[in-house]
This record gives structure tokens, C-alpha cells and sequence, in this order.
């Protein structure tokens, strides 16, 4: 796992909830070092970013002590003990704390890197992390050209952690969950029309997880049951109980659904603005492309 955060002269990241300063450059930096990623955040950290929502194009885990909190589009634990045994199912380097100061506290021994923006002034910070500079294990692996925003000088630095504290490692890893929370294409699909089995609300459902993954939230609930009984990877156990779908999953309800082609089908197309149109409709040919 690793960490990122921008600090200032005392590694102050904080004050009064609010960033000490937004520094566009850092911005940027943080969204491309953690886009396509796992973040891992309290509940305070969801809670300031915008609308409250997690953050688009990442899977995210929110620690949250809060029985049957459902953050849709994020999962839950609620437990320290319970979040690491969930990040155990990730690479360690598709993960990031991405705080608060607390999360990075108590994370930071786990975390074998960090991306530290180090922002050269003093913020009043009410809240701090832990100095890398003056821990044994911490070096500097690289570090950005000094840089400025308003009169404030900032650069950019990769730590190494030599001795960083074990993650057990699941048996099976899920990799690039990412896939899952991006903006979505629309997909076209032949959909079965000659009578027998009615599929649509099977068919909605699969549509559902694809363009609205994890809609309903996770909760530690959700998650520990996930962690006692499951055999599977995290991404196996969230596709086969419908919380998220691939296009290779409506291809194989496709060869399921008219194994020889044989049946009388139509082209569909529905739109993720189209979708509840579509669970509302009598039939398919509405949707015919």
C-alpha cells in the first residue's frame, strides 16, 4: 500500500477540516497518480469530497464504524482489523491512503511508499502526520524540481519504506477493479424476442450493475460476510452477486440467453440515461438500434 498527501513545513496536512492550501499542480498529480487505483479513506475524508460521493474512476473503501452504512459505489468496513484483511485482496501497489490524518497514522507502517507534495510554508495546521524525514526506515527515492503556486515553493517527493508492517495477502488477488468504475460505453446486444423465458428484468439488473456499480453500497456487513465465506476474488464474489458487470458478462448473457443463435432476436441499444425507460417498458422493441 501507499500513501499521498501534501503537507507543509511541519507536516501539517490540515486545519479545520480544509486543506491547508489547493495547489492546482497537486491536484492533477494526485488524480493521475490515483486514478484507476484502490483509495482507502475515512468516513470524514467521503464525506468532504464533492457531493460526498466516492471518488470517480476508483474503487474505494471507507472505514466507518457505523452498522449497516451503505455508501453507494463504495465499500464499507468497519473495523481497522476488517479494512486489512480487505486490502489484502488487492496489489499493494494499486492502493493508496488517501487519509485523514488518522487513516494515515494509523496506515502509515503498513505503506512500503509514499507521495508526498511538500509544500514549503507554514499552514497553522491543526492536524499532522508523522515526519518521514525523521523516521530510520523512510527515504527519499525521488524527488520533482521545486516548483511554485502564489509565492508558496512545493515539490513533489517519492519515500521508500524499507520495513513496512505485513498485509496478509488473500489467495485470490482481484486486479484492475477500476474497469468497473469508469465512465461507461453503451452496449449494443441481441436480445431474445420469440417468447419462452422472459429475460428483461434479468437482463435490466445485469444493465444496472454495469452502468450503476456497487449502487447500493456495500457494508461491513456485506464485507465481513465477503471475507468469512467467500473463495473467490473480491471481483469474482461482486460480479457473480450482480454488485458490478464487465461487457463480457452481457456477452456471456448473450450466449446463455441464445446459445445457437437460433431464436428470433433484436438489435438493442440502452443508453445508462435510457435505463430505467427500459425496466419500465413492456418489451424491448422500443430499444431496437
Amino acid at each position: 500500500m501507499k500513501l499521498i498527501v501534501a503537507v507543509d513545513n511541519r507536516w501539517g496536512i490540515g486545519k479545520k477540516g480544509d486543506l491547508l492550501m489547493s495547489i492546482p499542480d497537486d491536484m492533477l498529480y494526485y488524480r493521475a497518480t490515483t486514478r484507476g487505483k484502490v483509495v482507502v479513506m475515512g468516513y470524514t475524508t467521503l464525506l468532504s469530497l464533492p457531493n460526498s460521493k466516492p471518488a470517480p474512476g476508483r474503487l474505494n473503501l471507507v472505514l466507518a464504524d457505523i452498522e449497516g452504512l451503505r455508501v453507494p459505489g463504495a465499500v464499507v468496513c468497519g473495523s481497522m482489523e476488517q479494512l486489512l484483511r480487505m486490502i489484502g485482496n488487492f496489489e499493494p501497489d494499486d492502493v493508496f491512503d488517501v487519509g485523514g490524518g488518522s487513516m494515515y497514522r494509523q496506515l502509515m507502517p503498513y505503506c512500503h511508499a509514499a507521495h508526498i507534495t511538500k509544500m514549503r510554508f507554514d499552514g497553522q495546521a491543526d492536524t499532522y502526520i508523522p515526519n518521514l524525514d525523521e523516521i530510520d526506515t523512510w527515504t527519499i527515492e525521488d524527488e520533482s524540481e521545486l516548483k511554485e503556486h502564489e509565492g508558496i515553493g512545493y515539490s513533489f517527493v517519492v519515500y521508500r519504506n524499507s520495513s513496512p508492517a505485513e498485509i496478509p495477502t488473500a489467495a485470490h488477488q482481484s486486479t484492475a477493479m477500476s474497469q468497473y468504475f469508469r465512465k461507461k460505453e453503451p452496449v449494443e446486444f441481441d436480445y431474445v424476442t420469440d417468447g419462452g423465458k422472459d429475460y428483461k428484468d434479468e437482463f435490466a439488473a445485469l444493465l444496472r450493475a454495469y452502468y450503476y456499480p456497487l449502487r447500493d453500497g456495500f457494508s461491513a456487513e456485506d464485507t465481513e460476510r465477503f471475507l468469512s465465506d467467500s473463495d473467490t476474488s473480491f471481483e469474482q464474489y461482486l460480479r457473480d452477486n450482480g454488485y458490478i458487470a464487465a461487457p463480457g458478462d452481457i456477452e456471456a448473457f448473450a450466449m446463455r440467453t441464445n446459445p445457437d443463435g437460433g431464436r428470433k432476436t433484436c438489435r438493442i441499444r440502452v443508453e445508462k440515461d435510457r435505463l430505467e425507460e427500459f425496466e419500465r417498458a413492456d418489451g424491448p422493441e422500443a430499444f431496437i438500434y
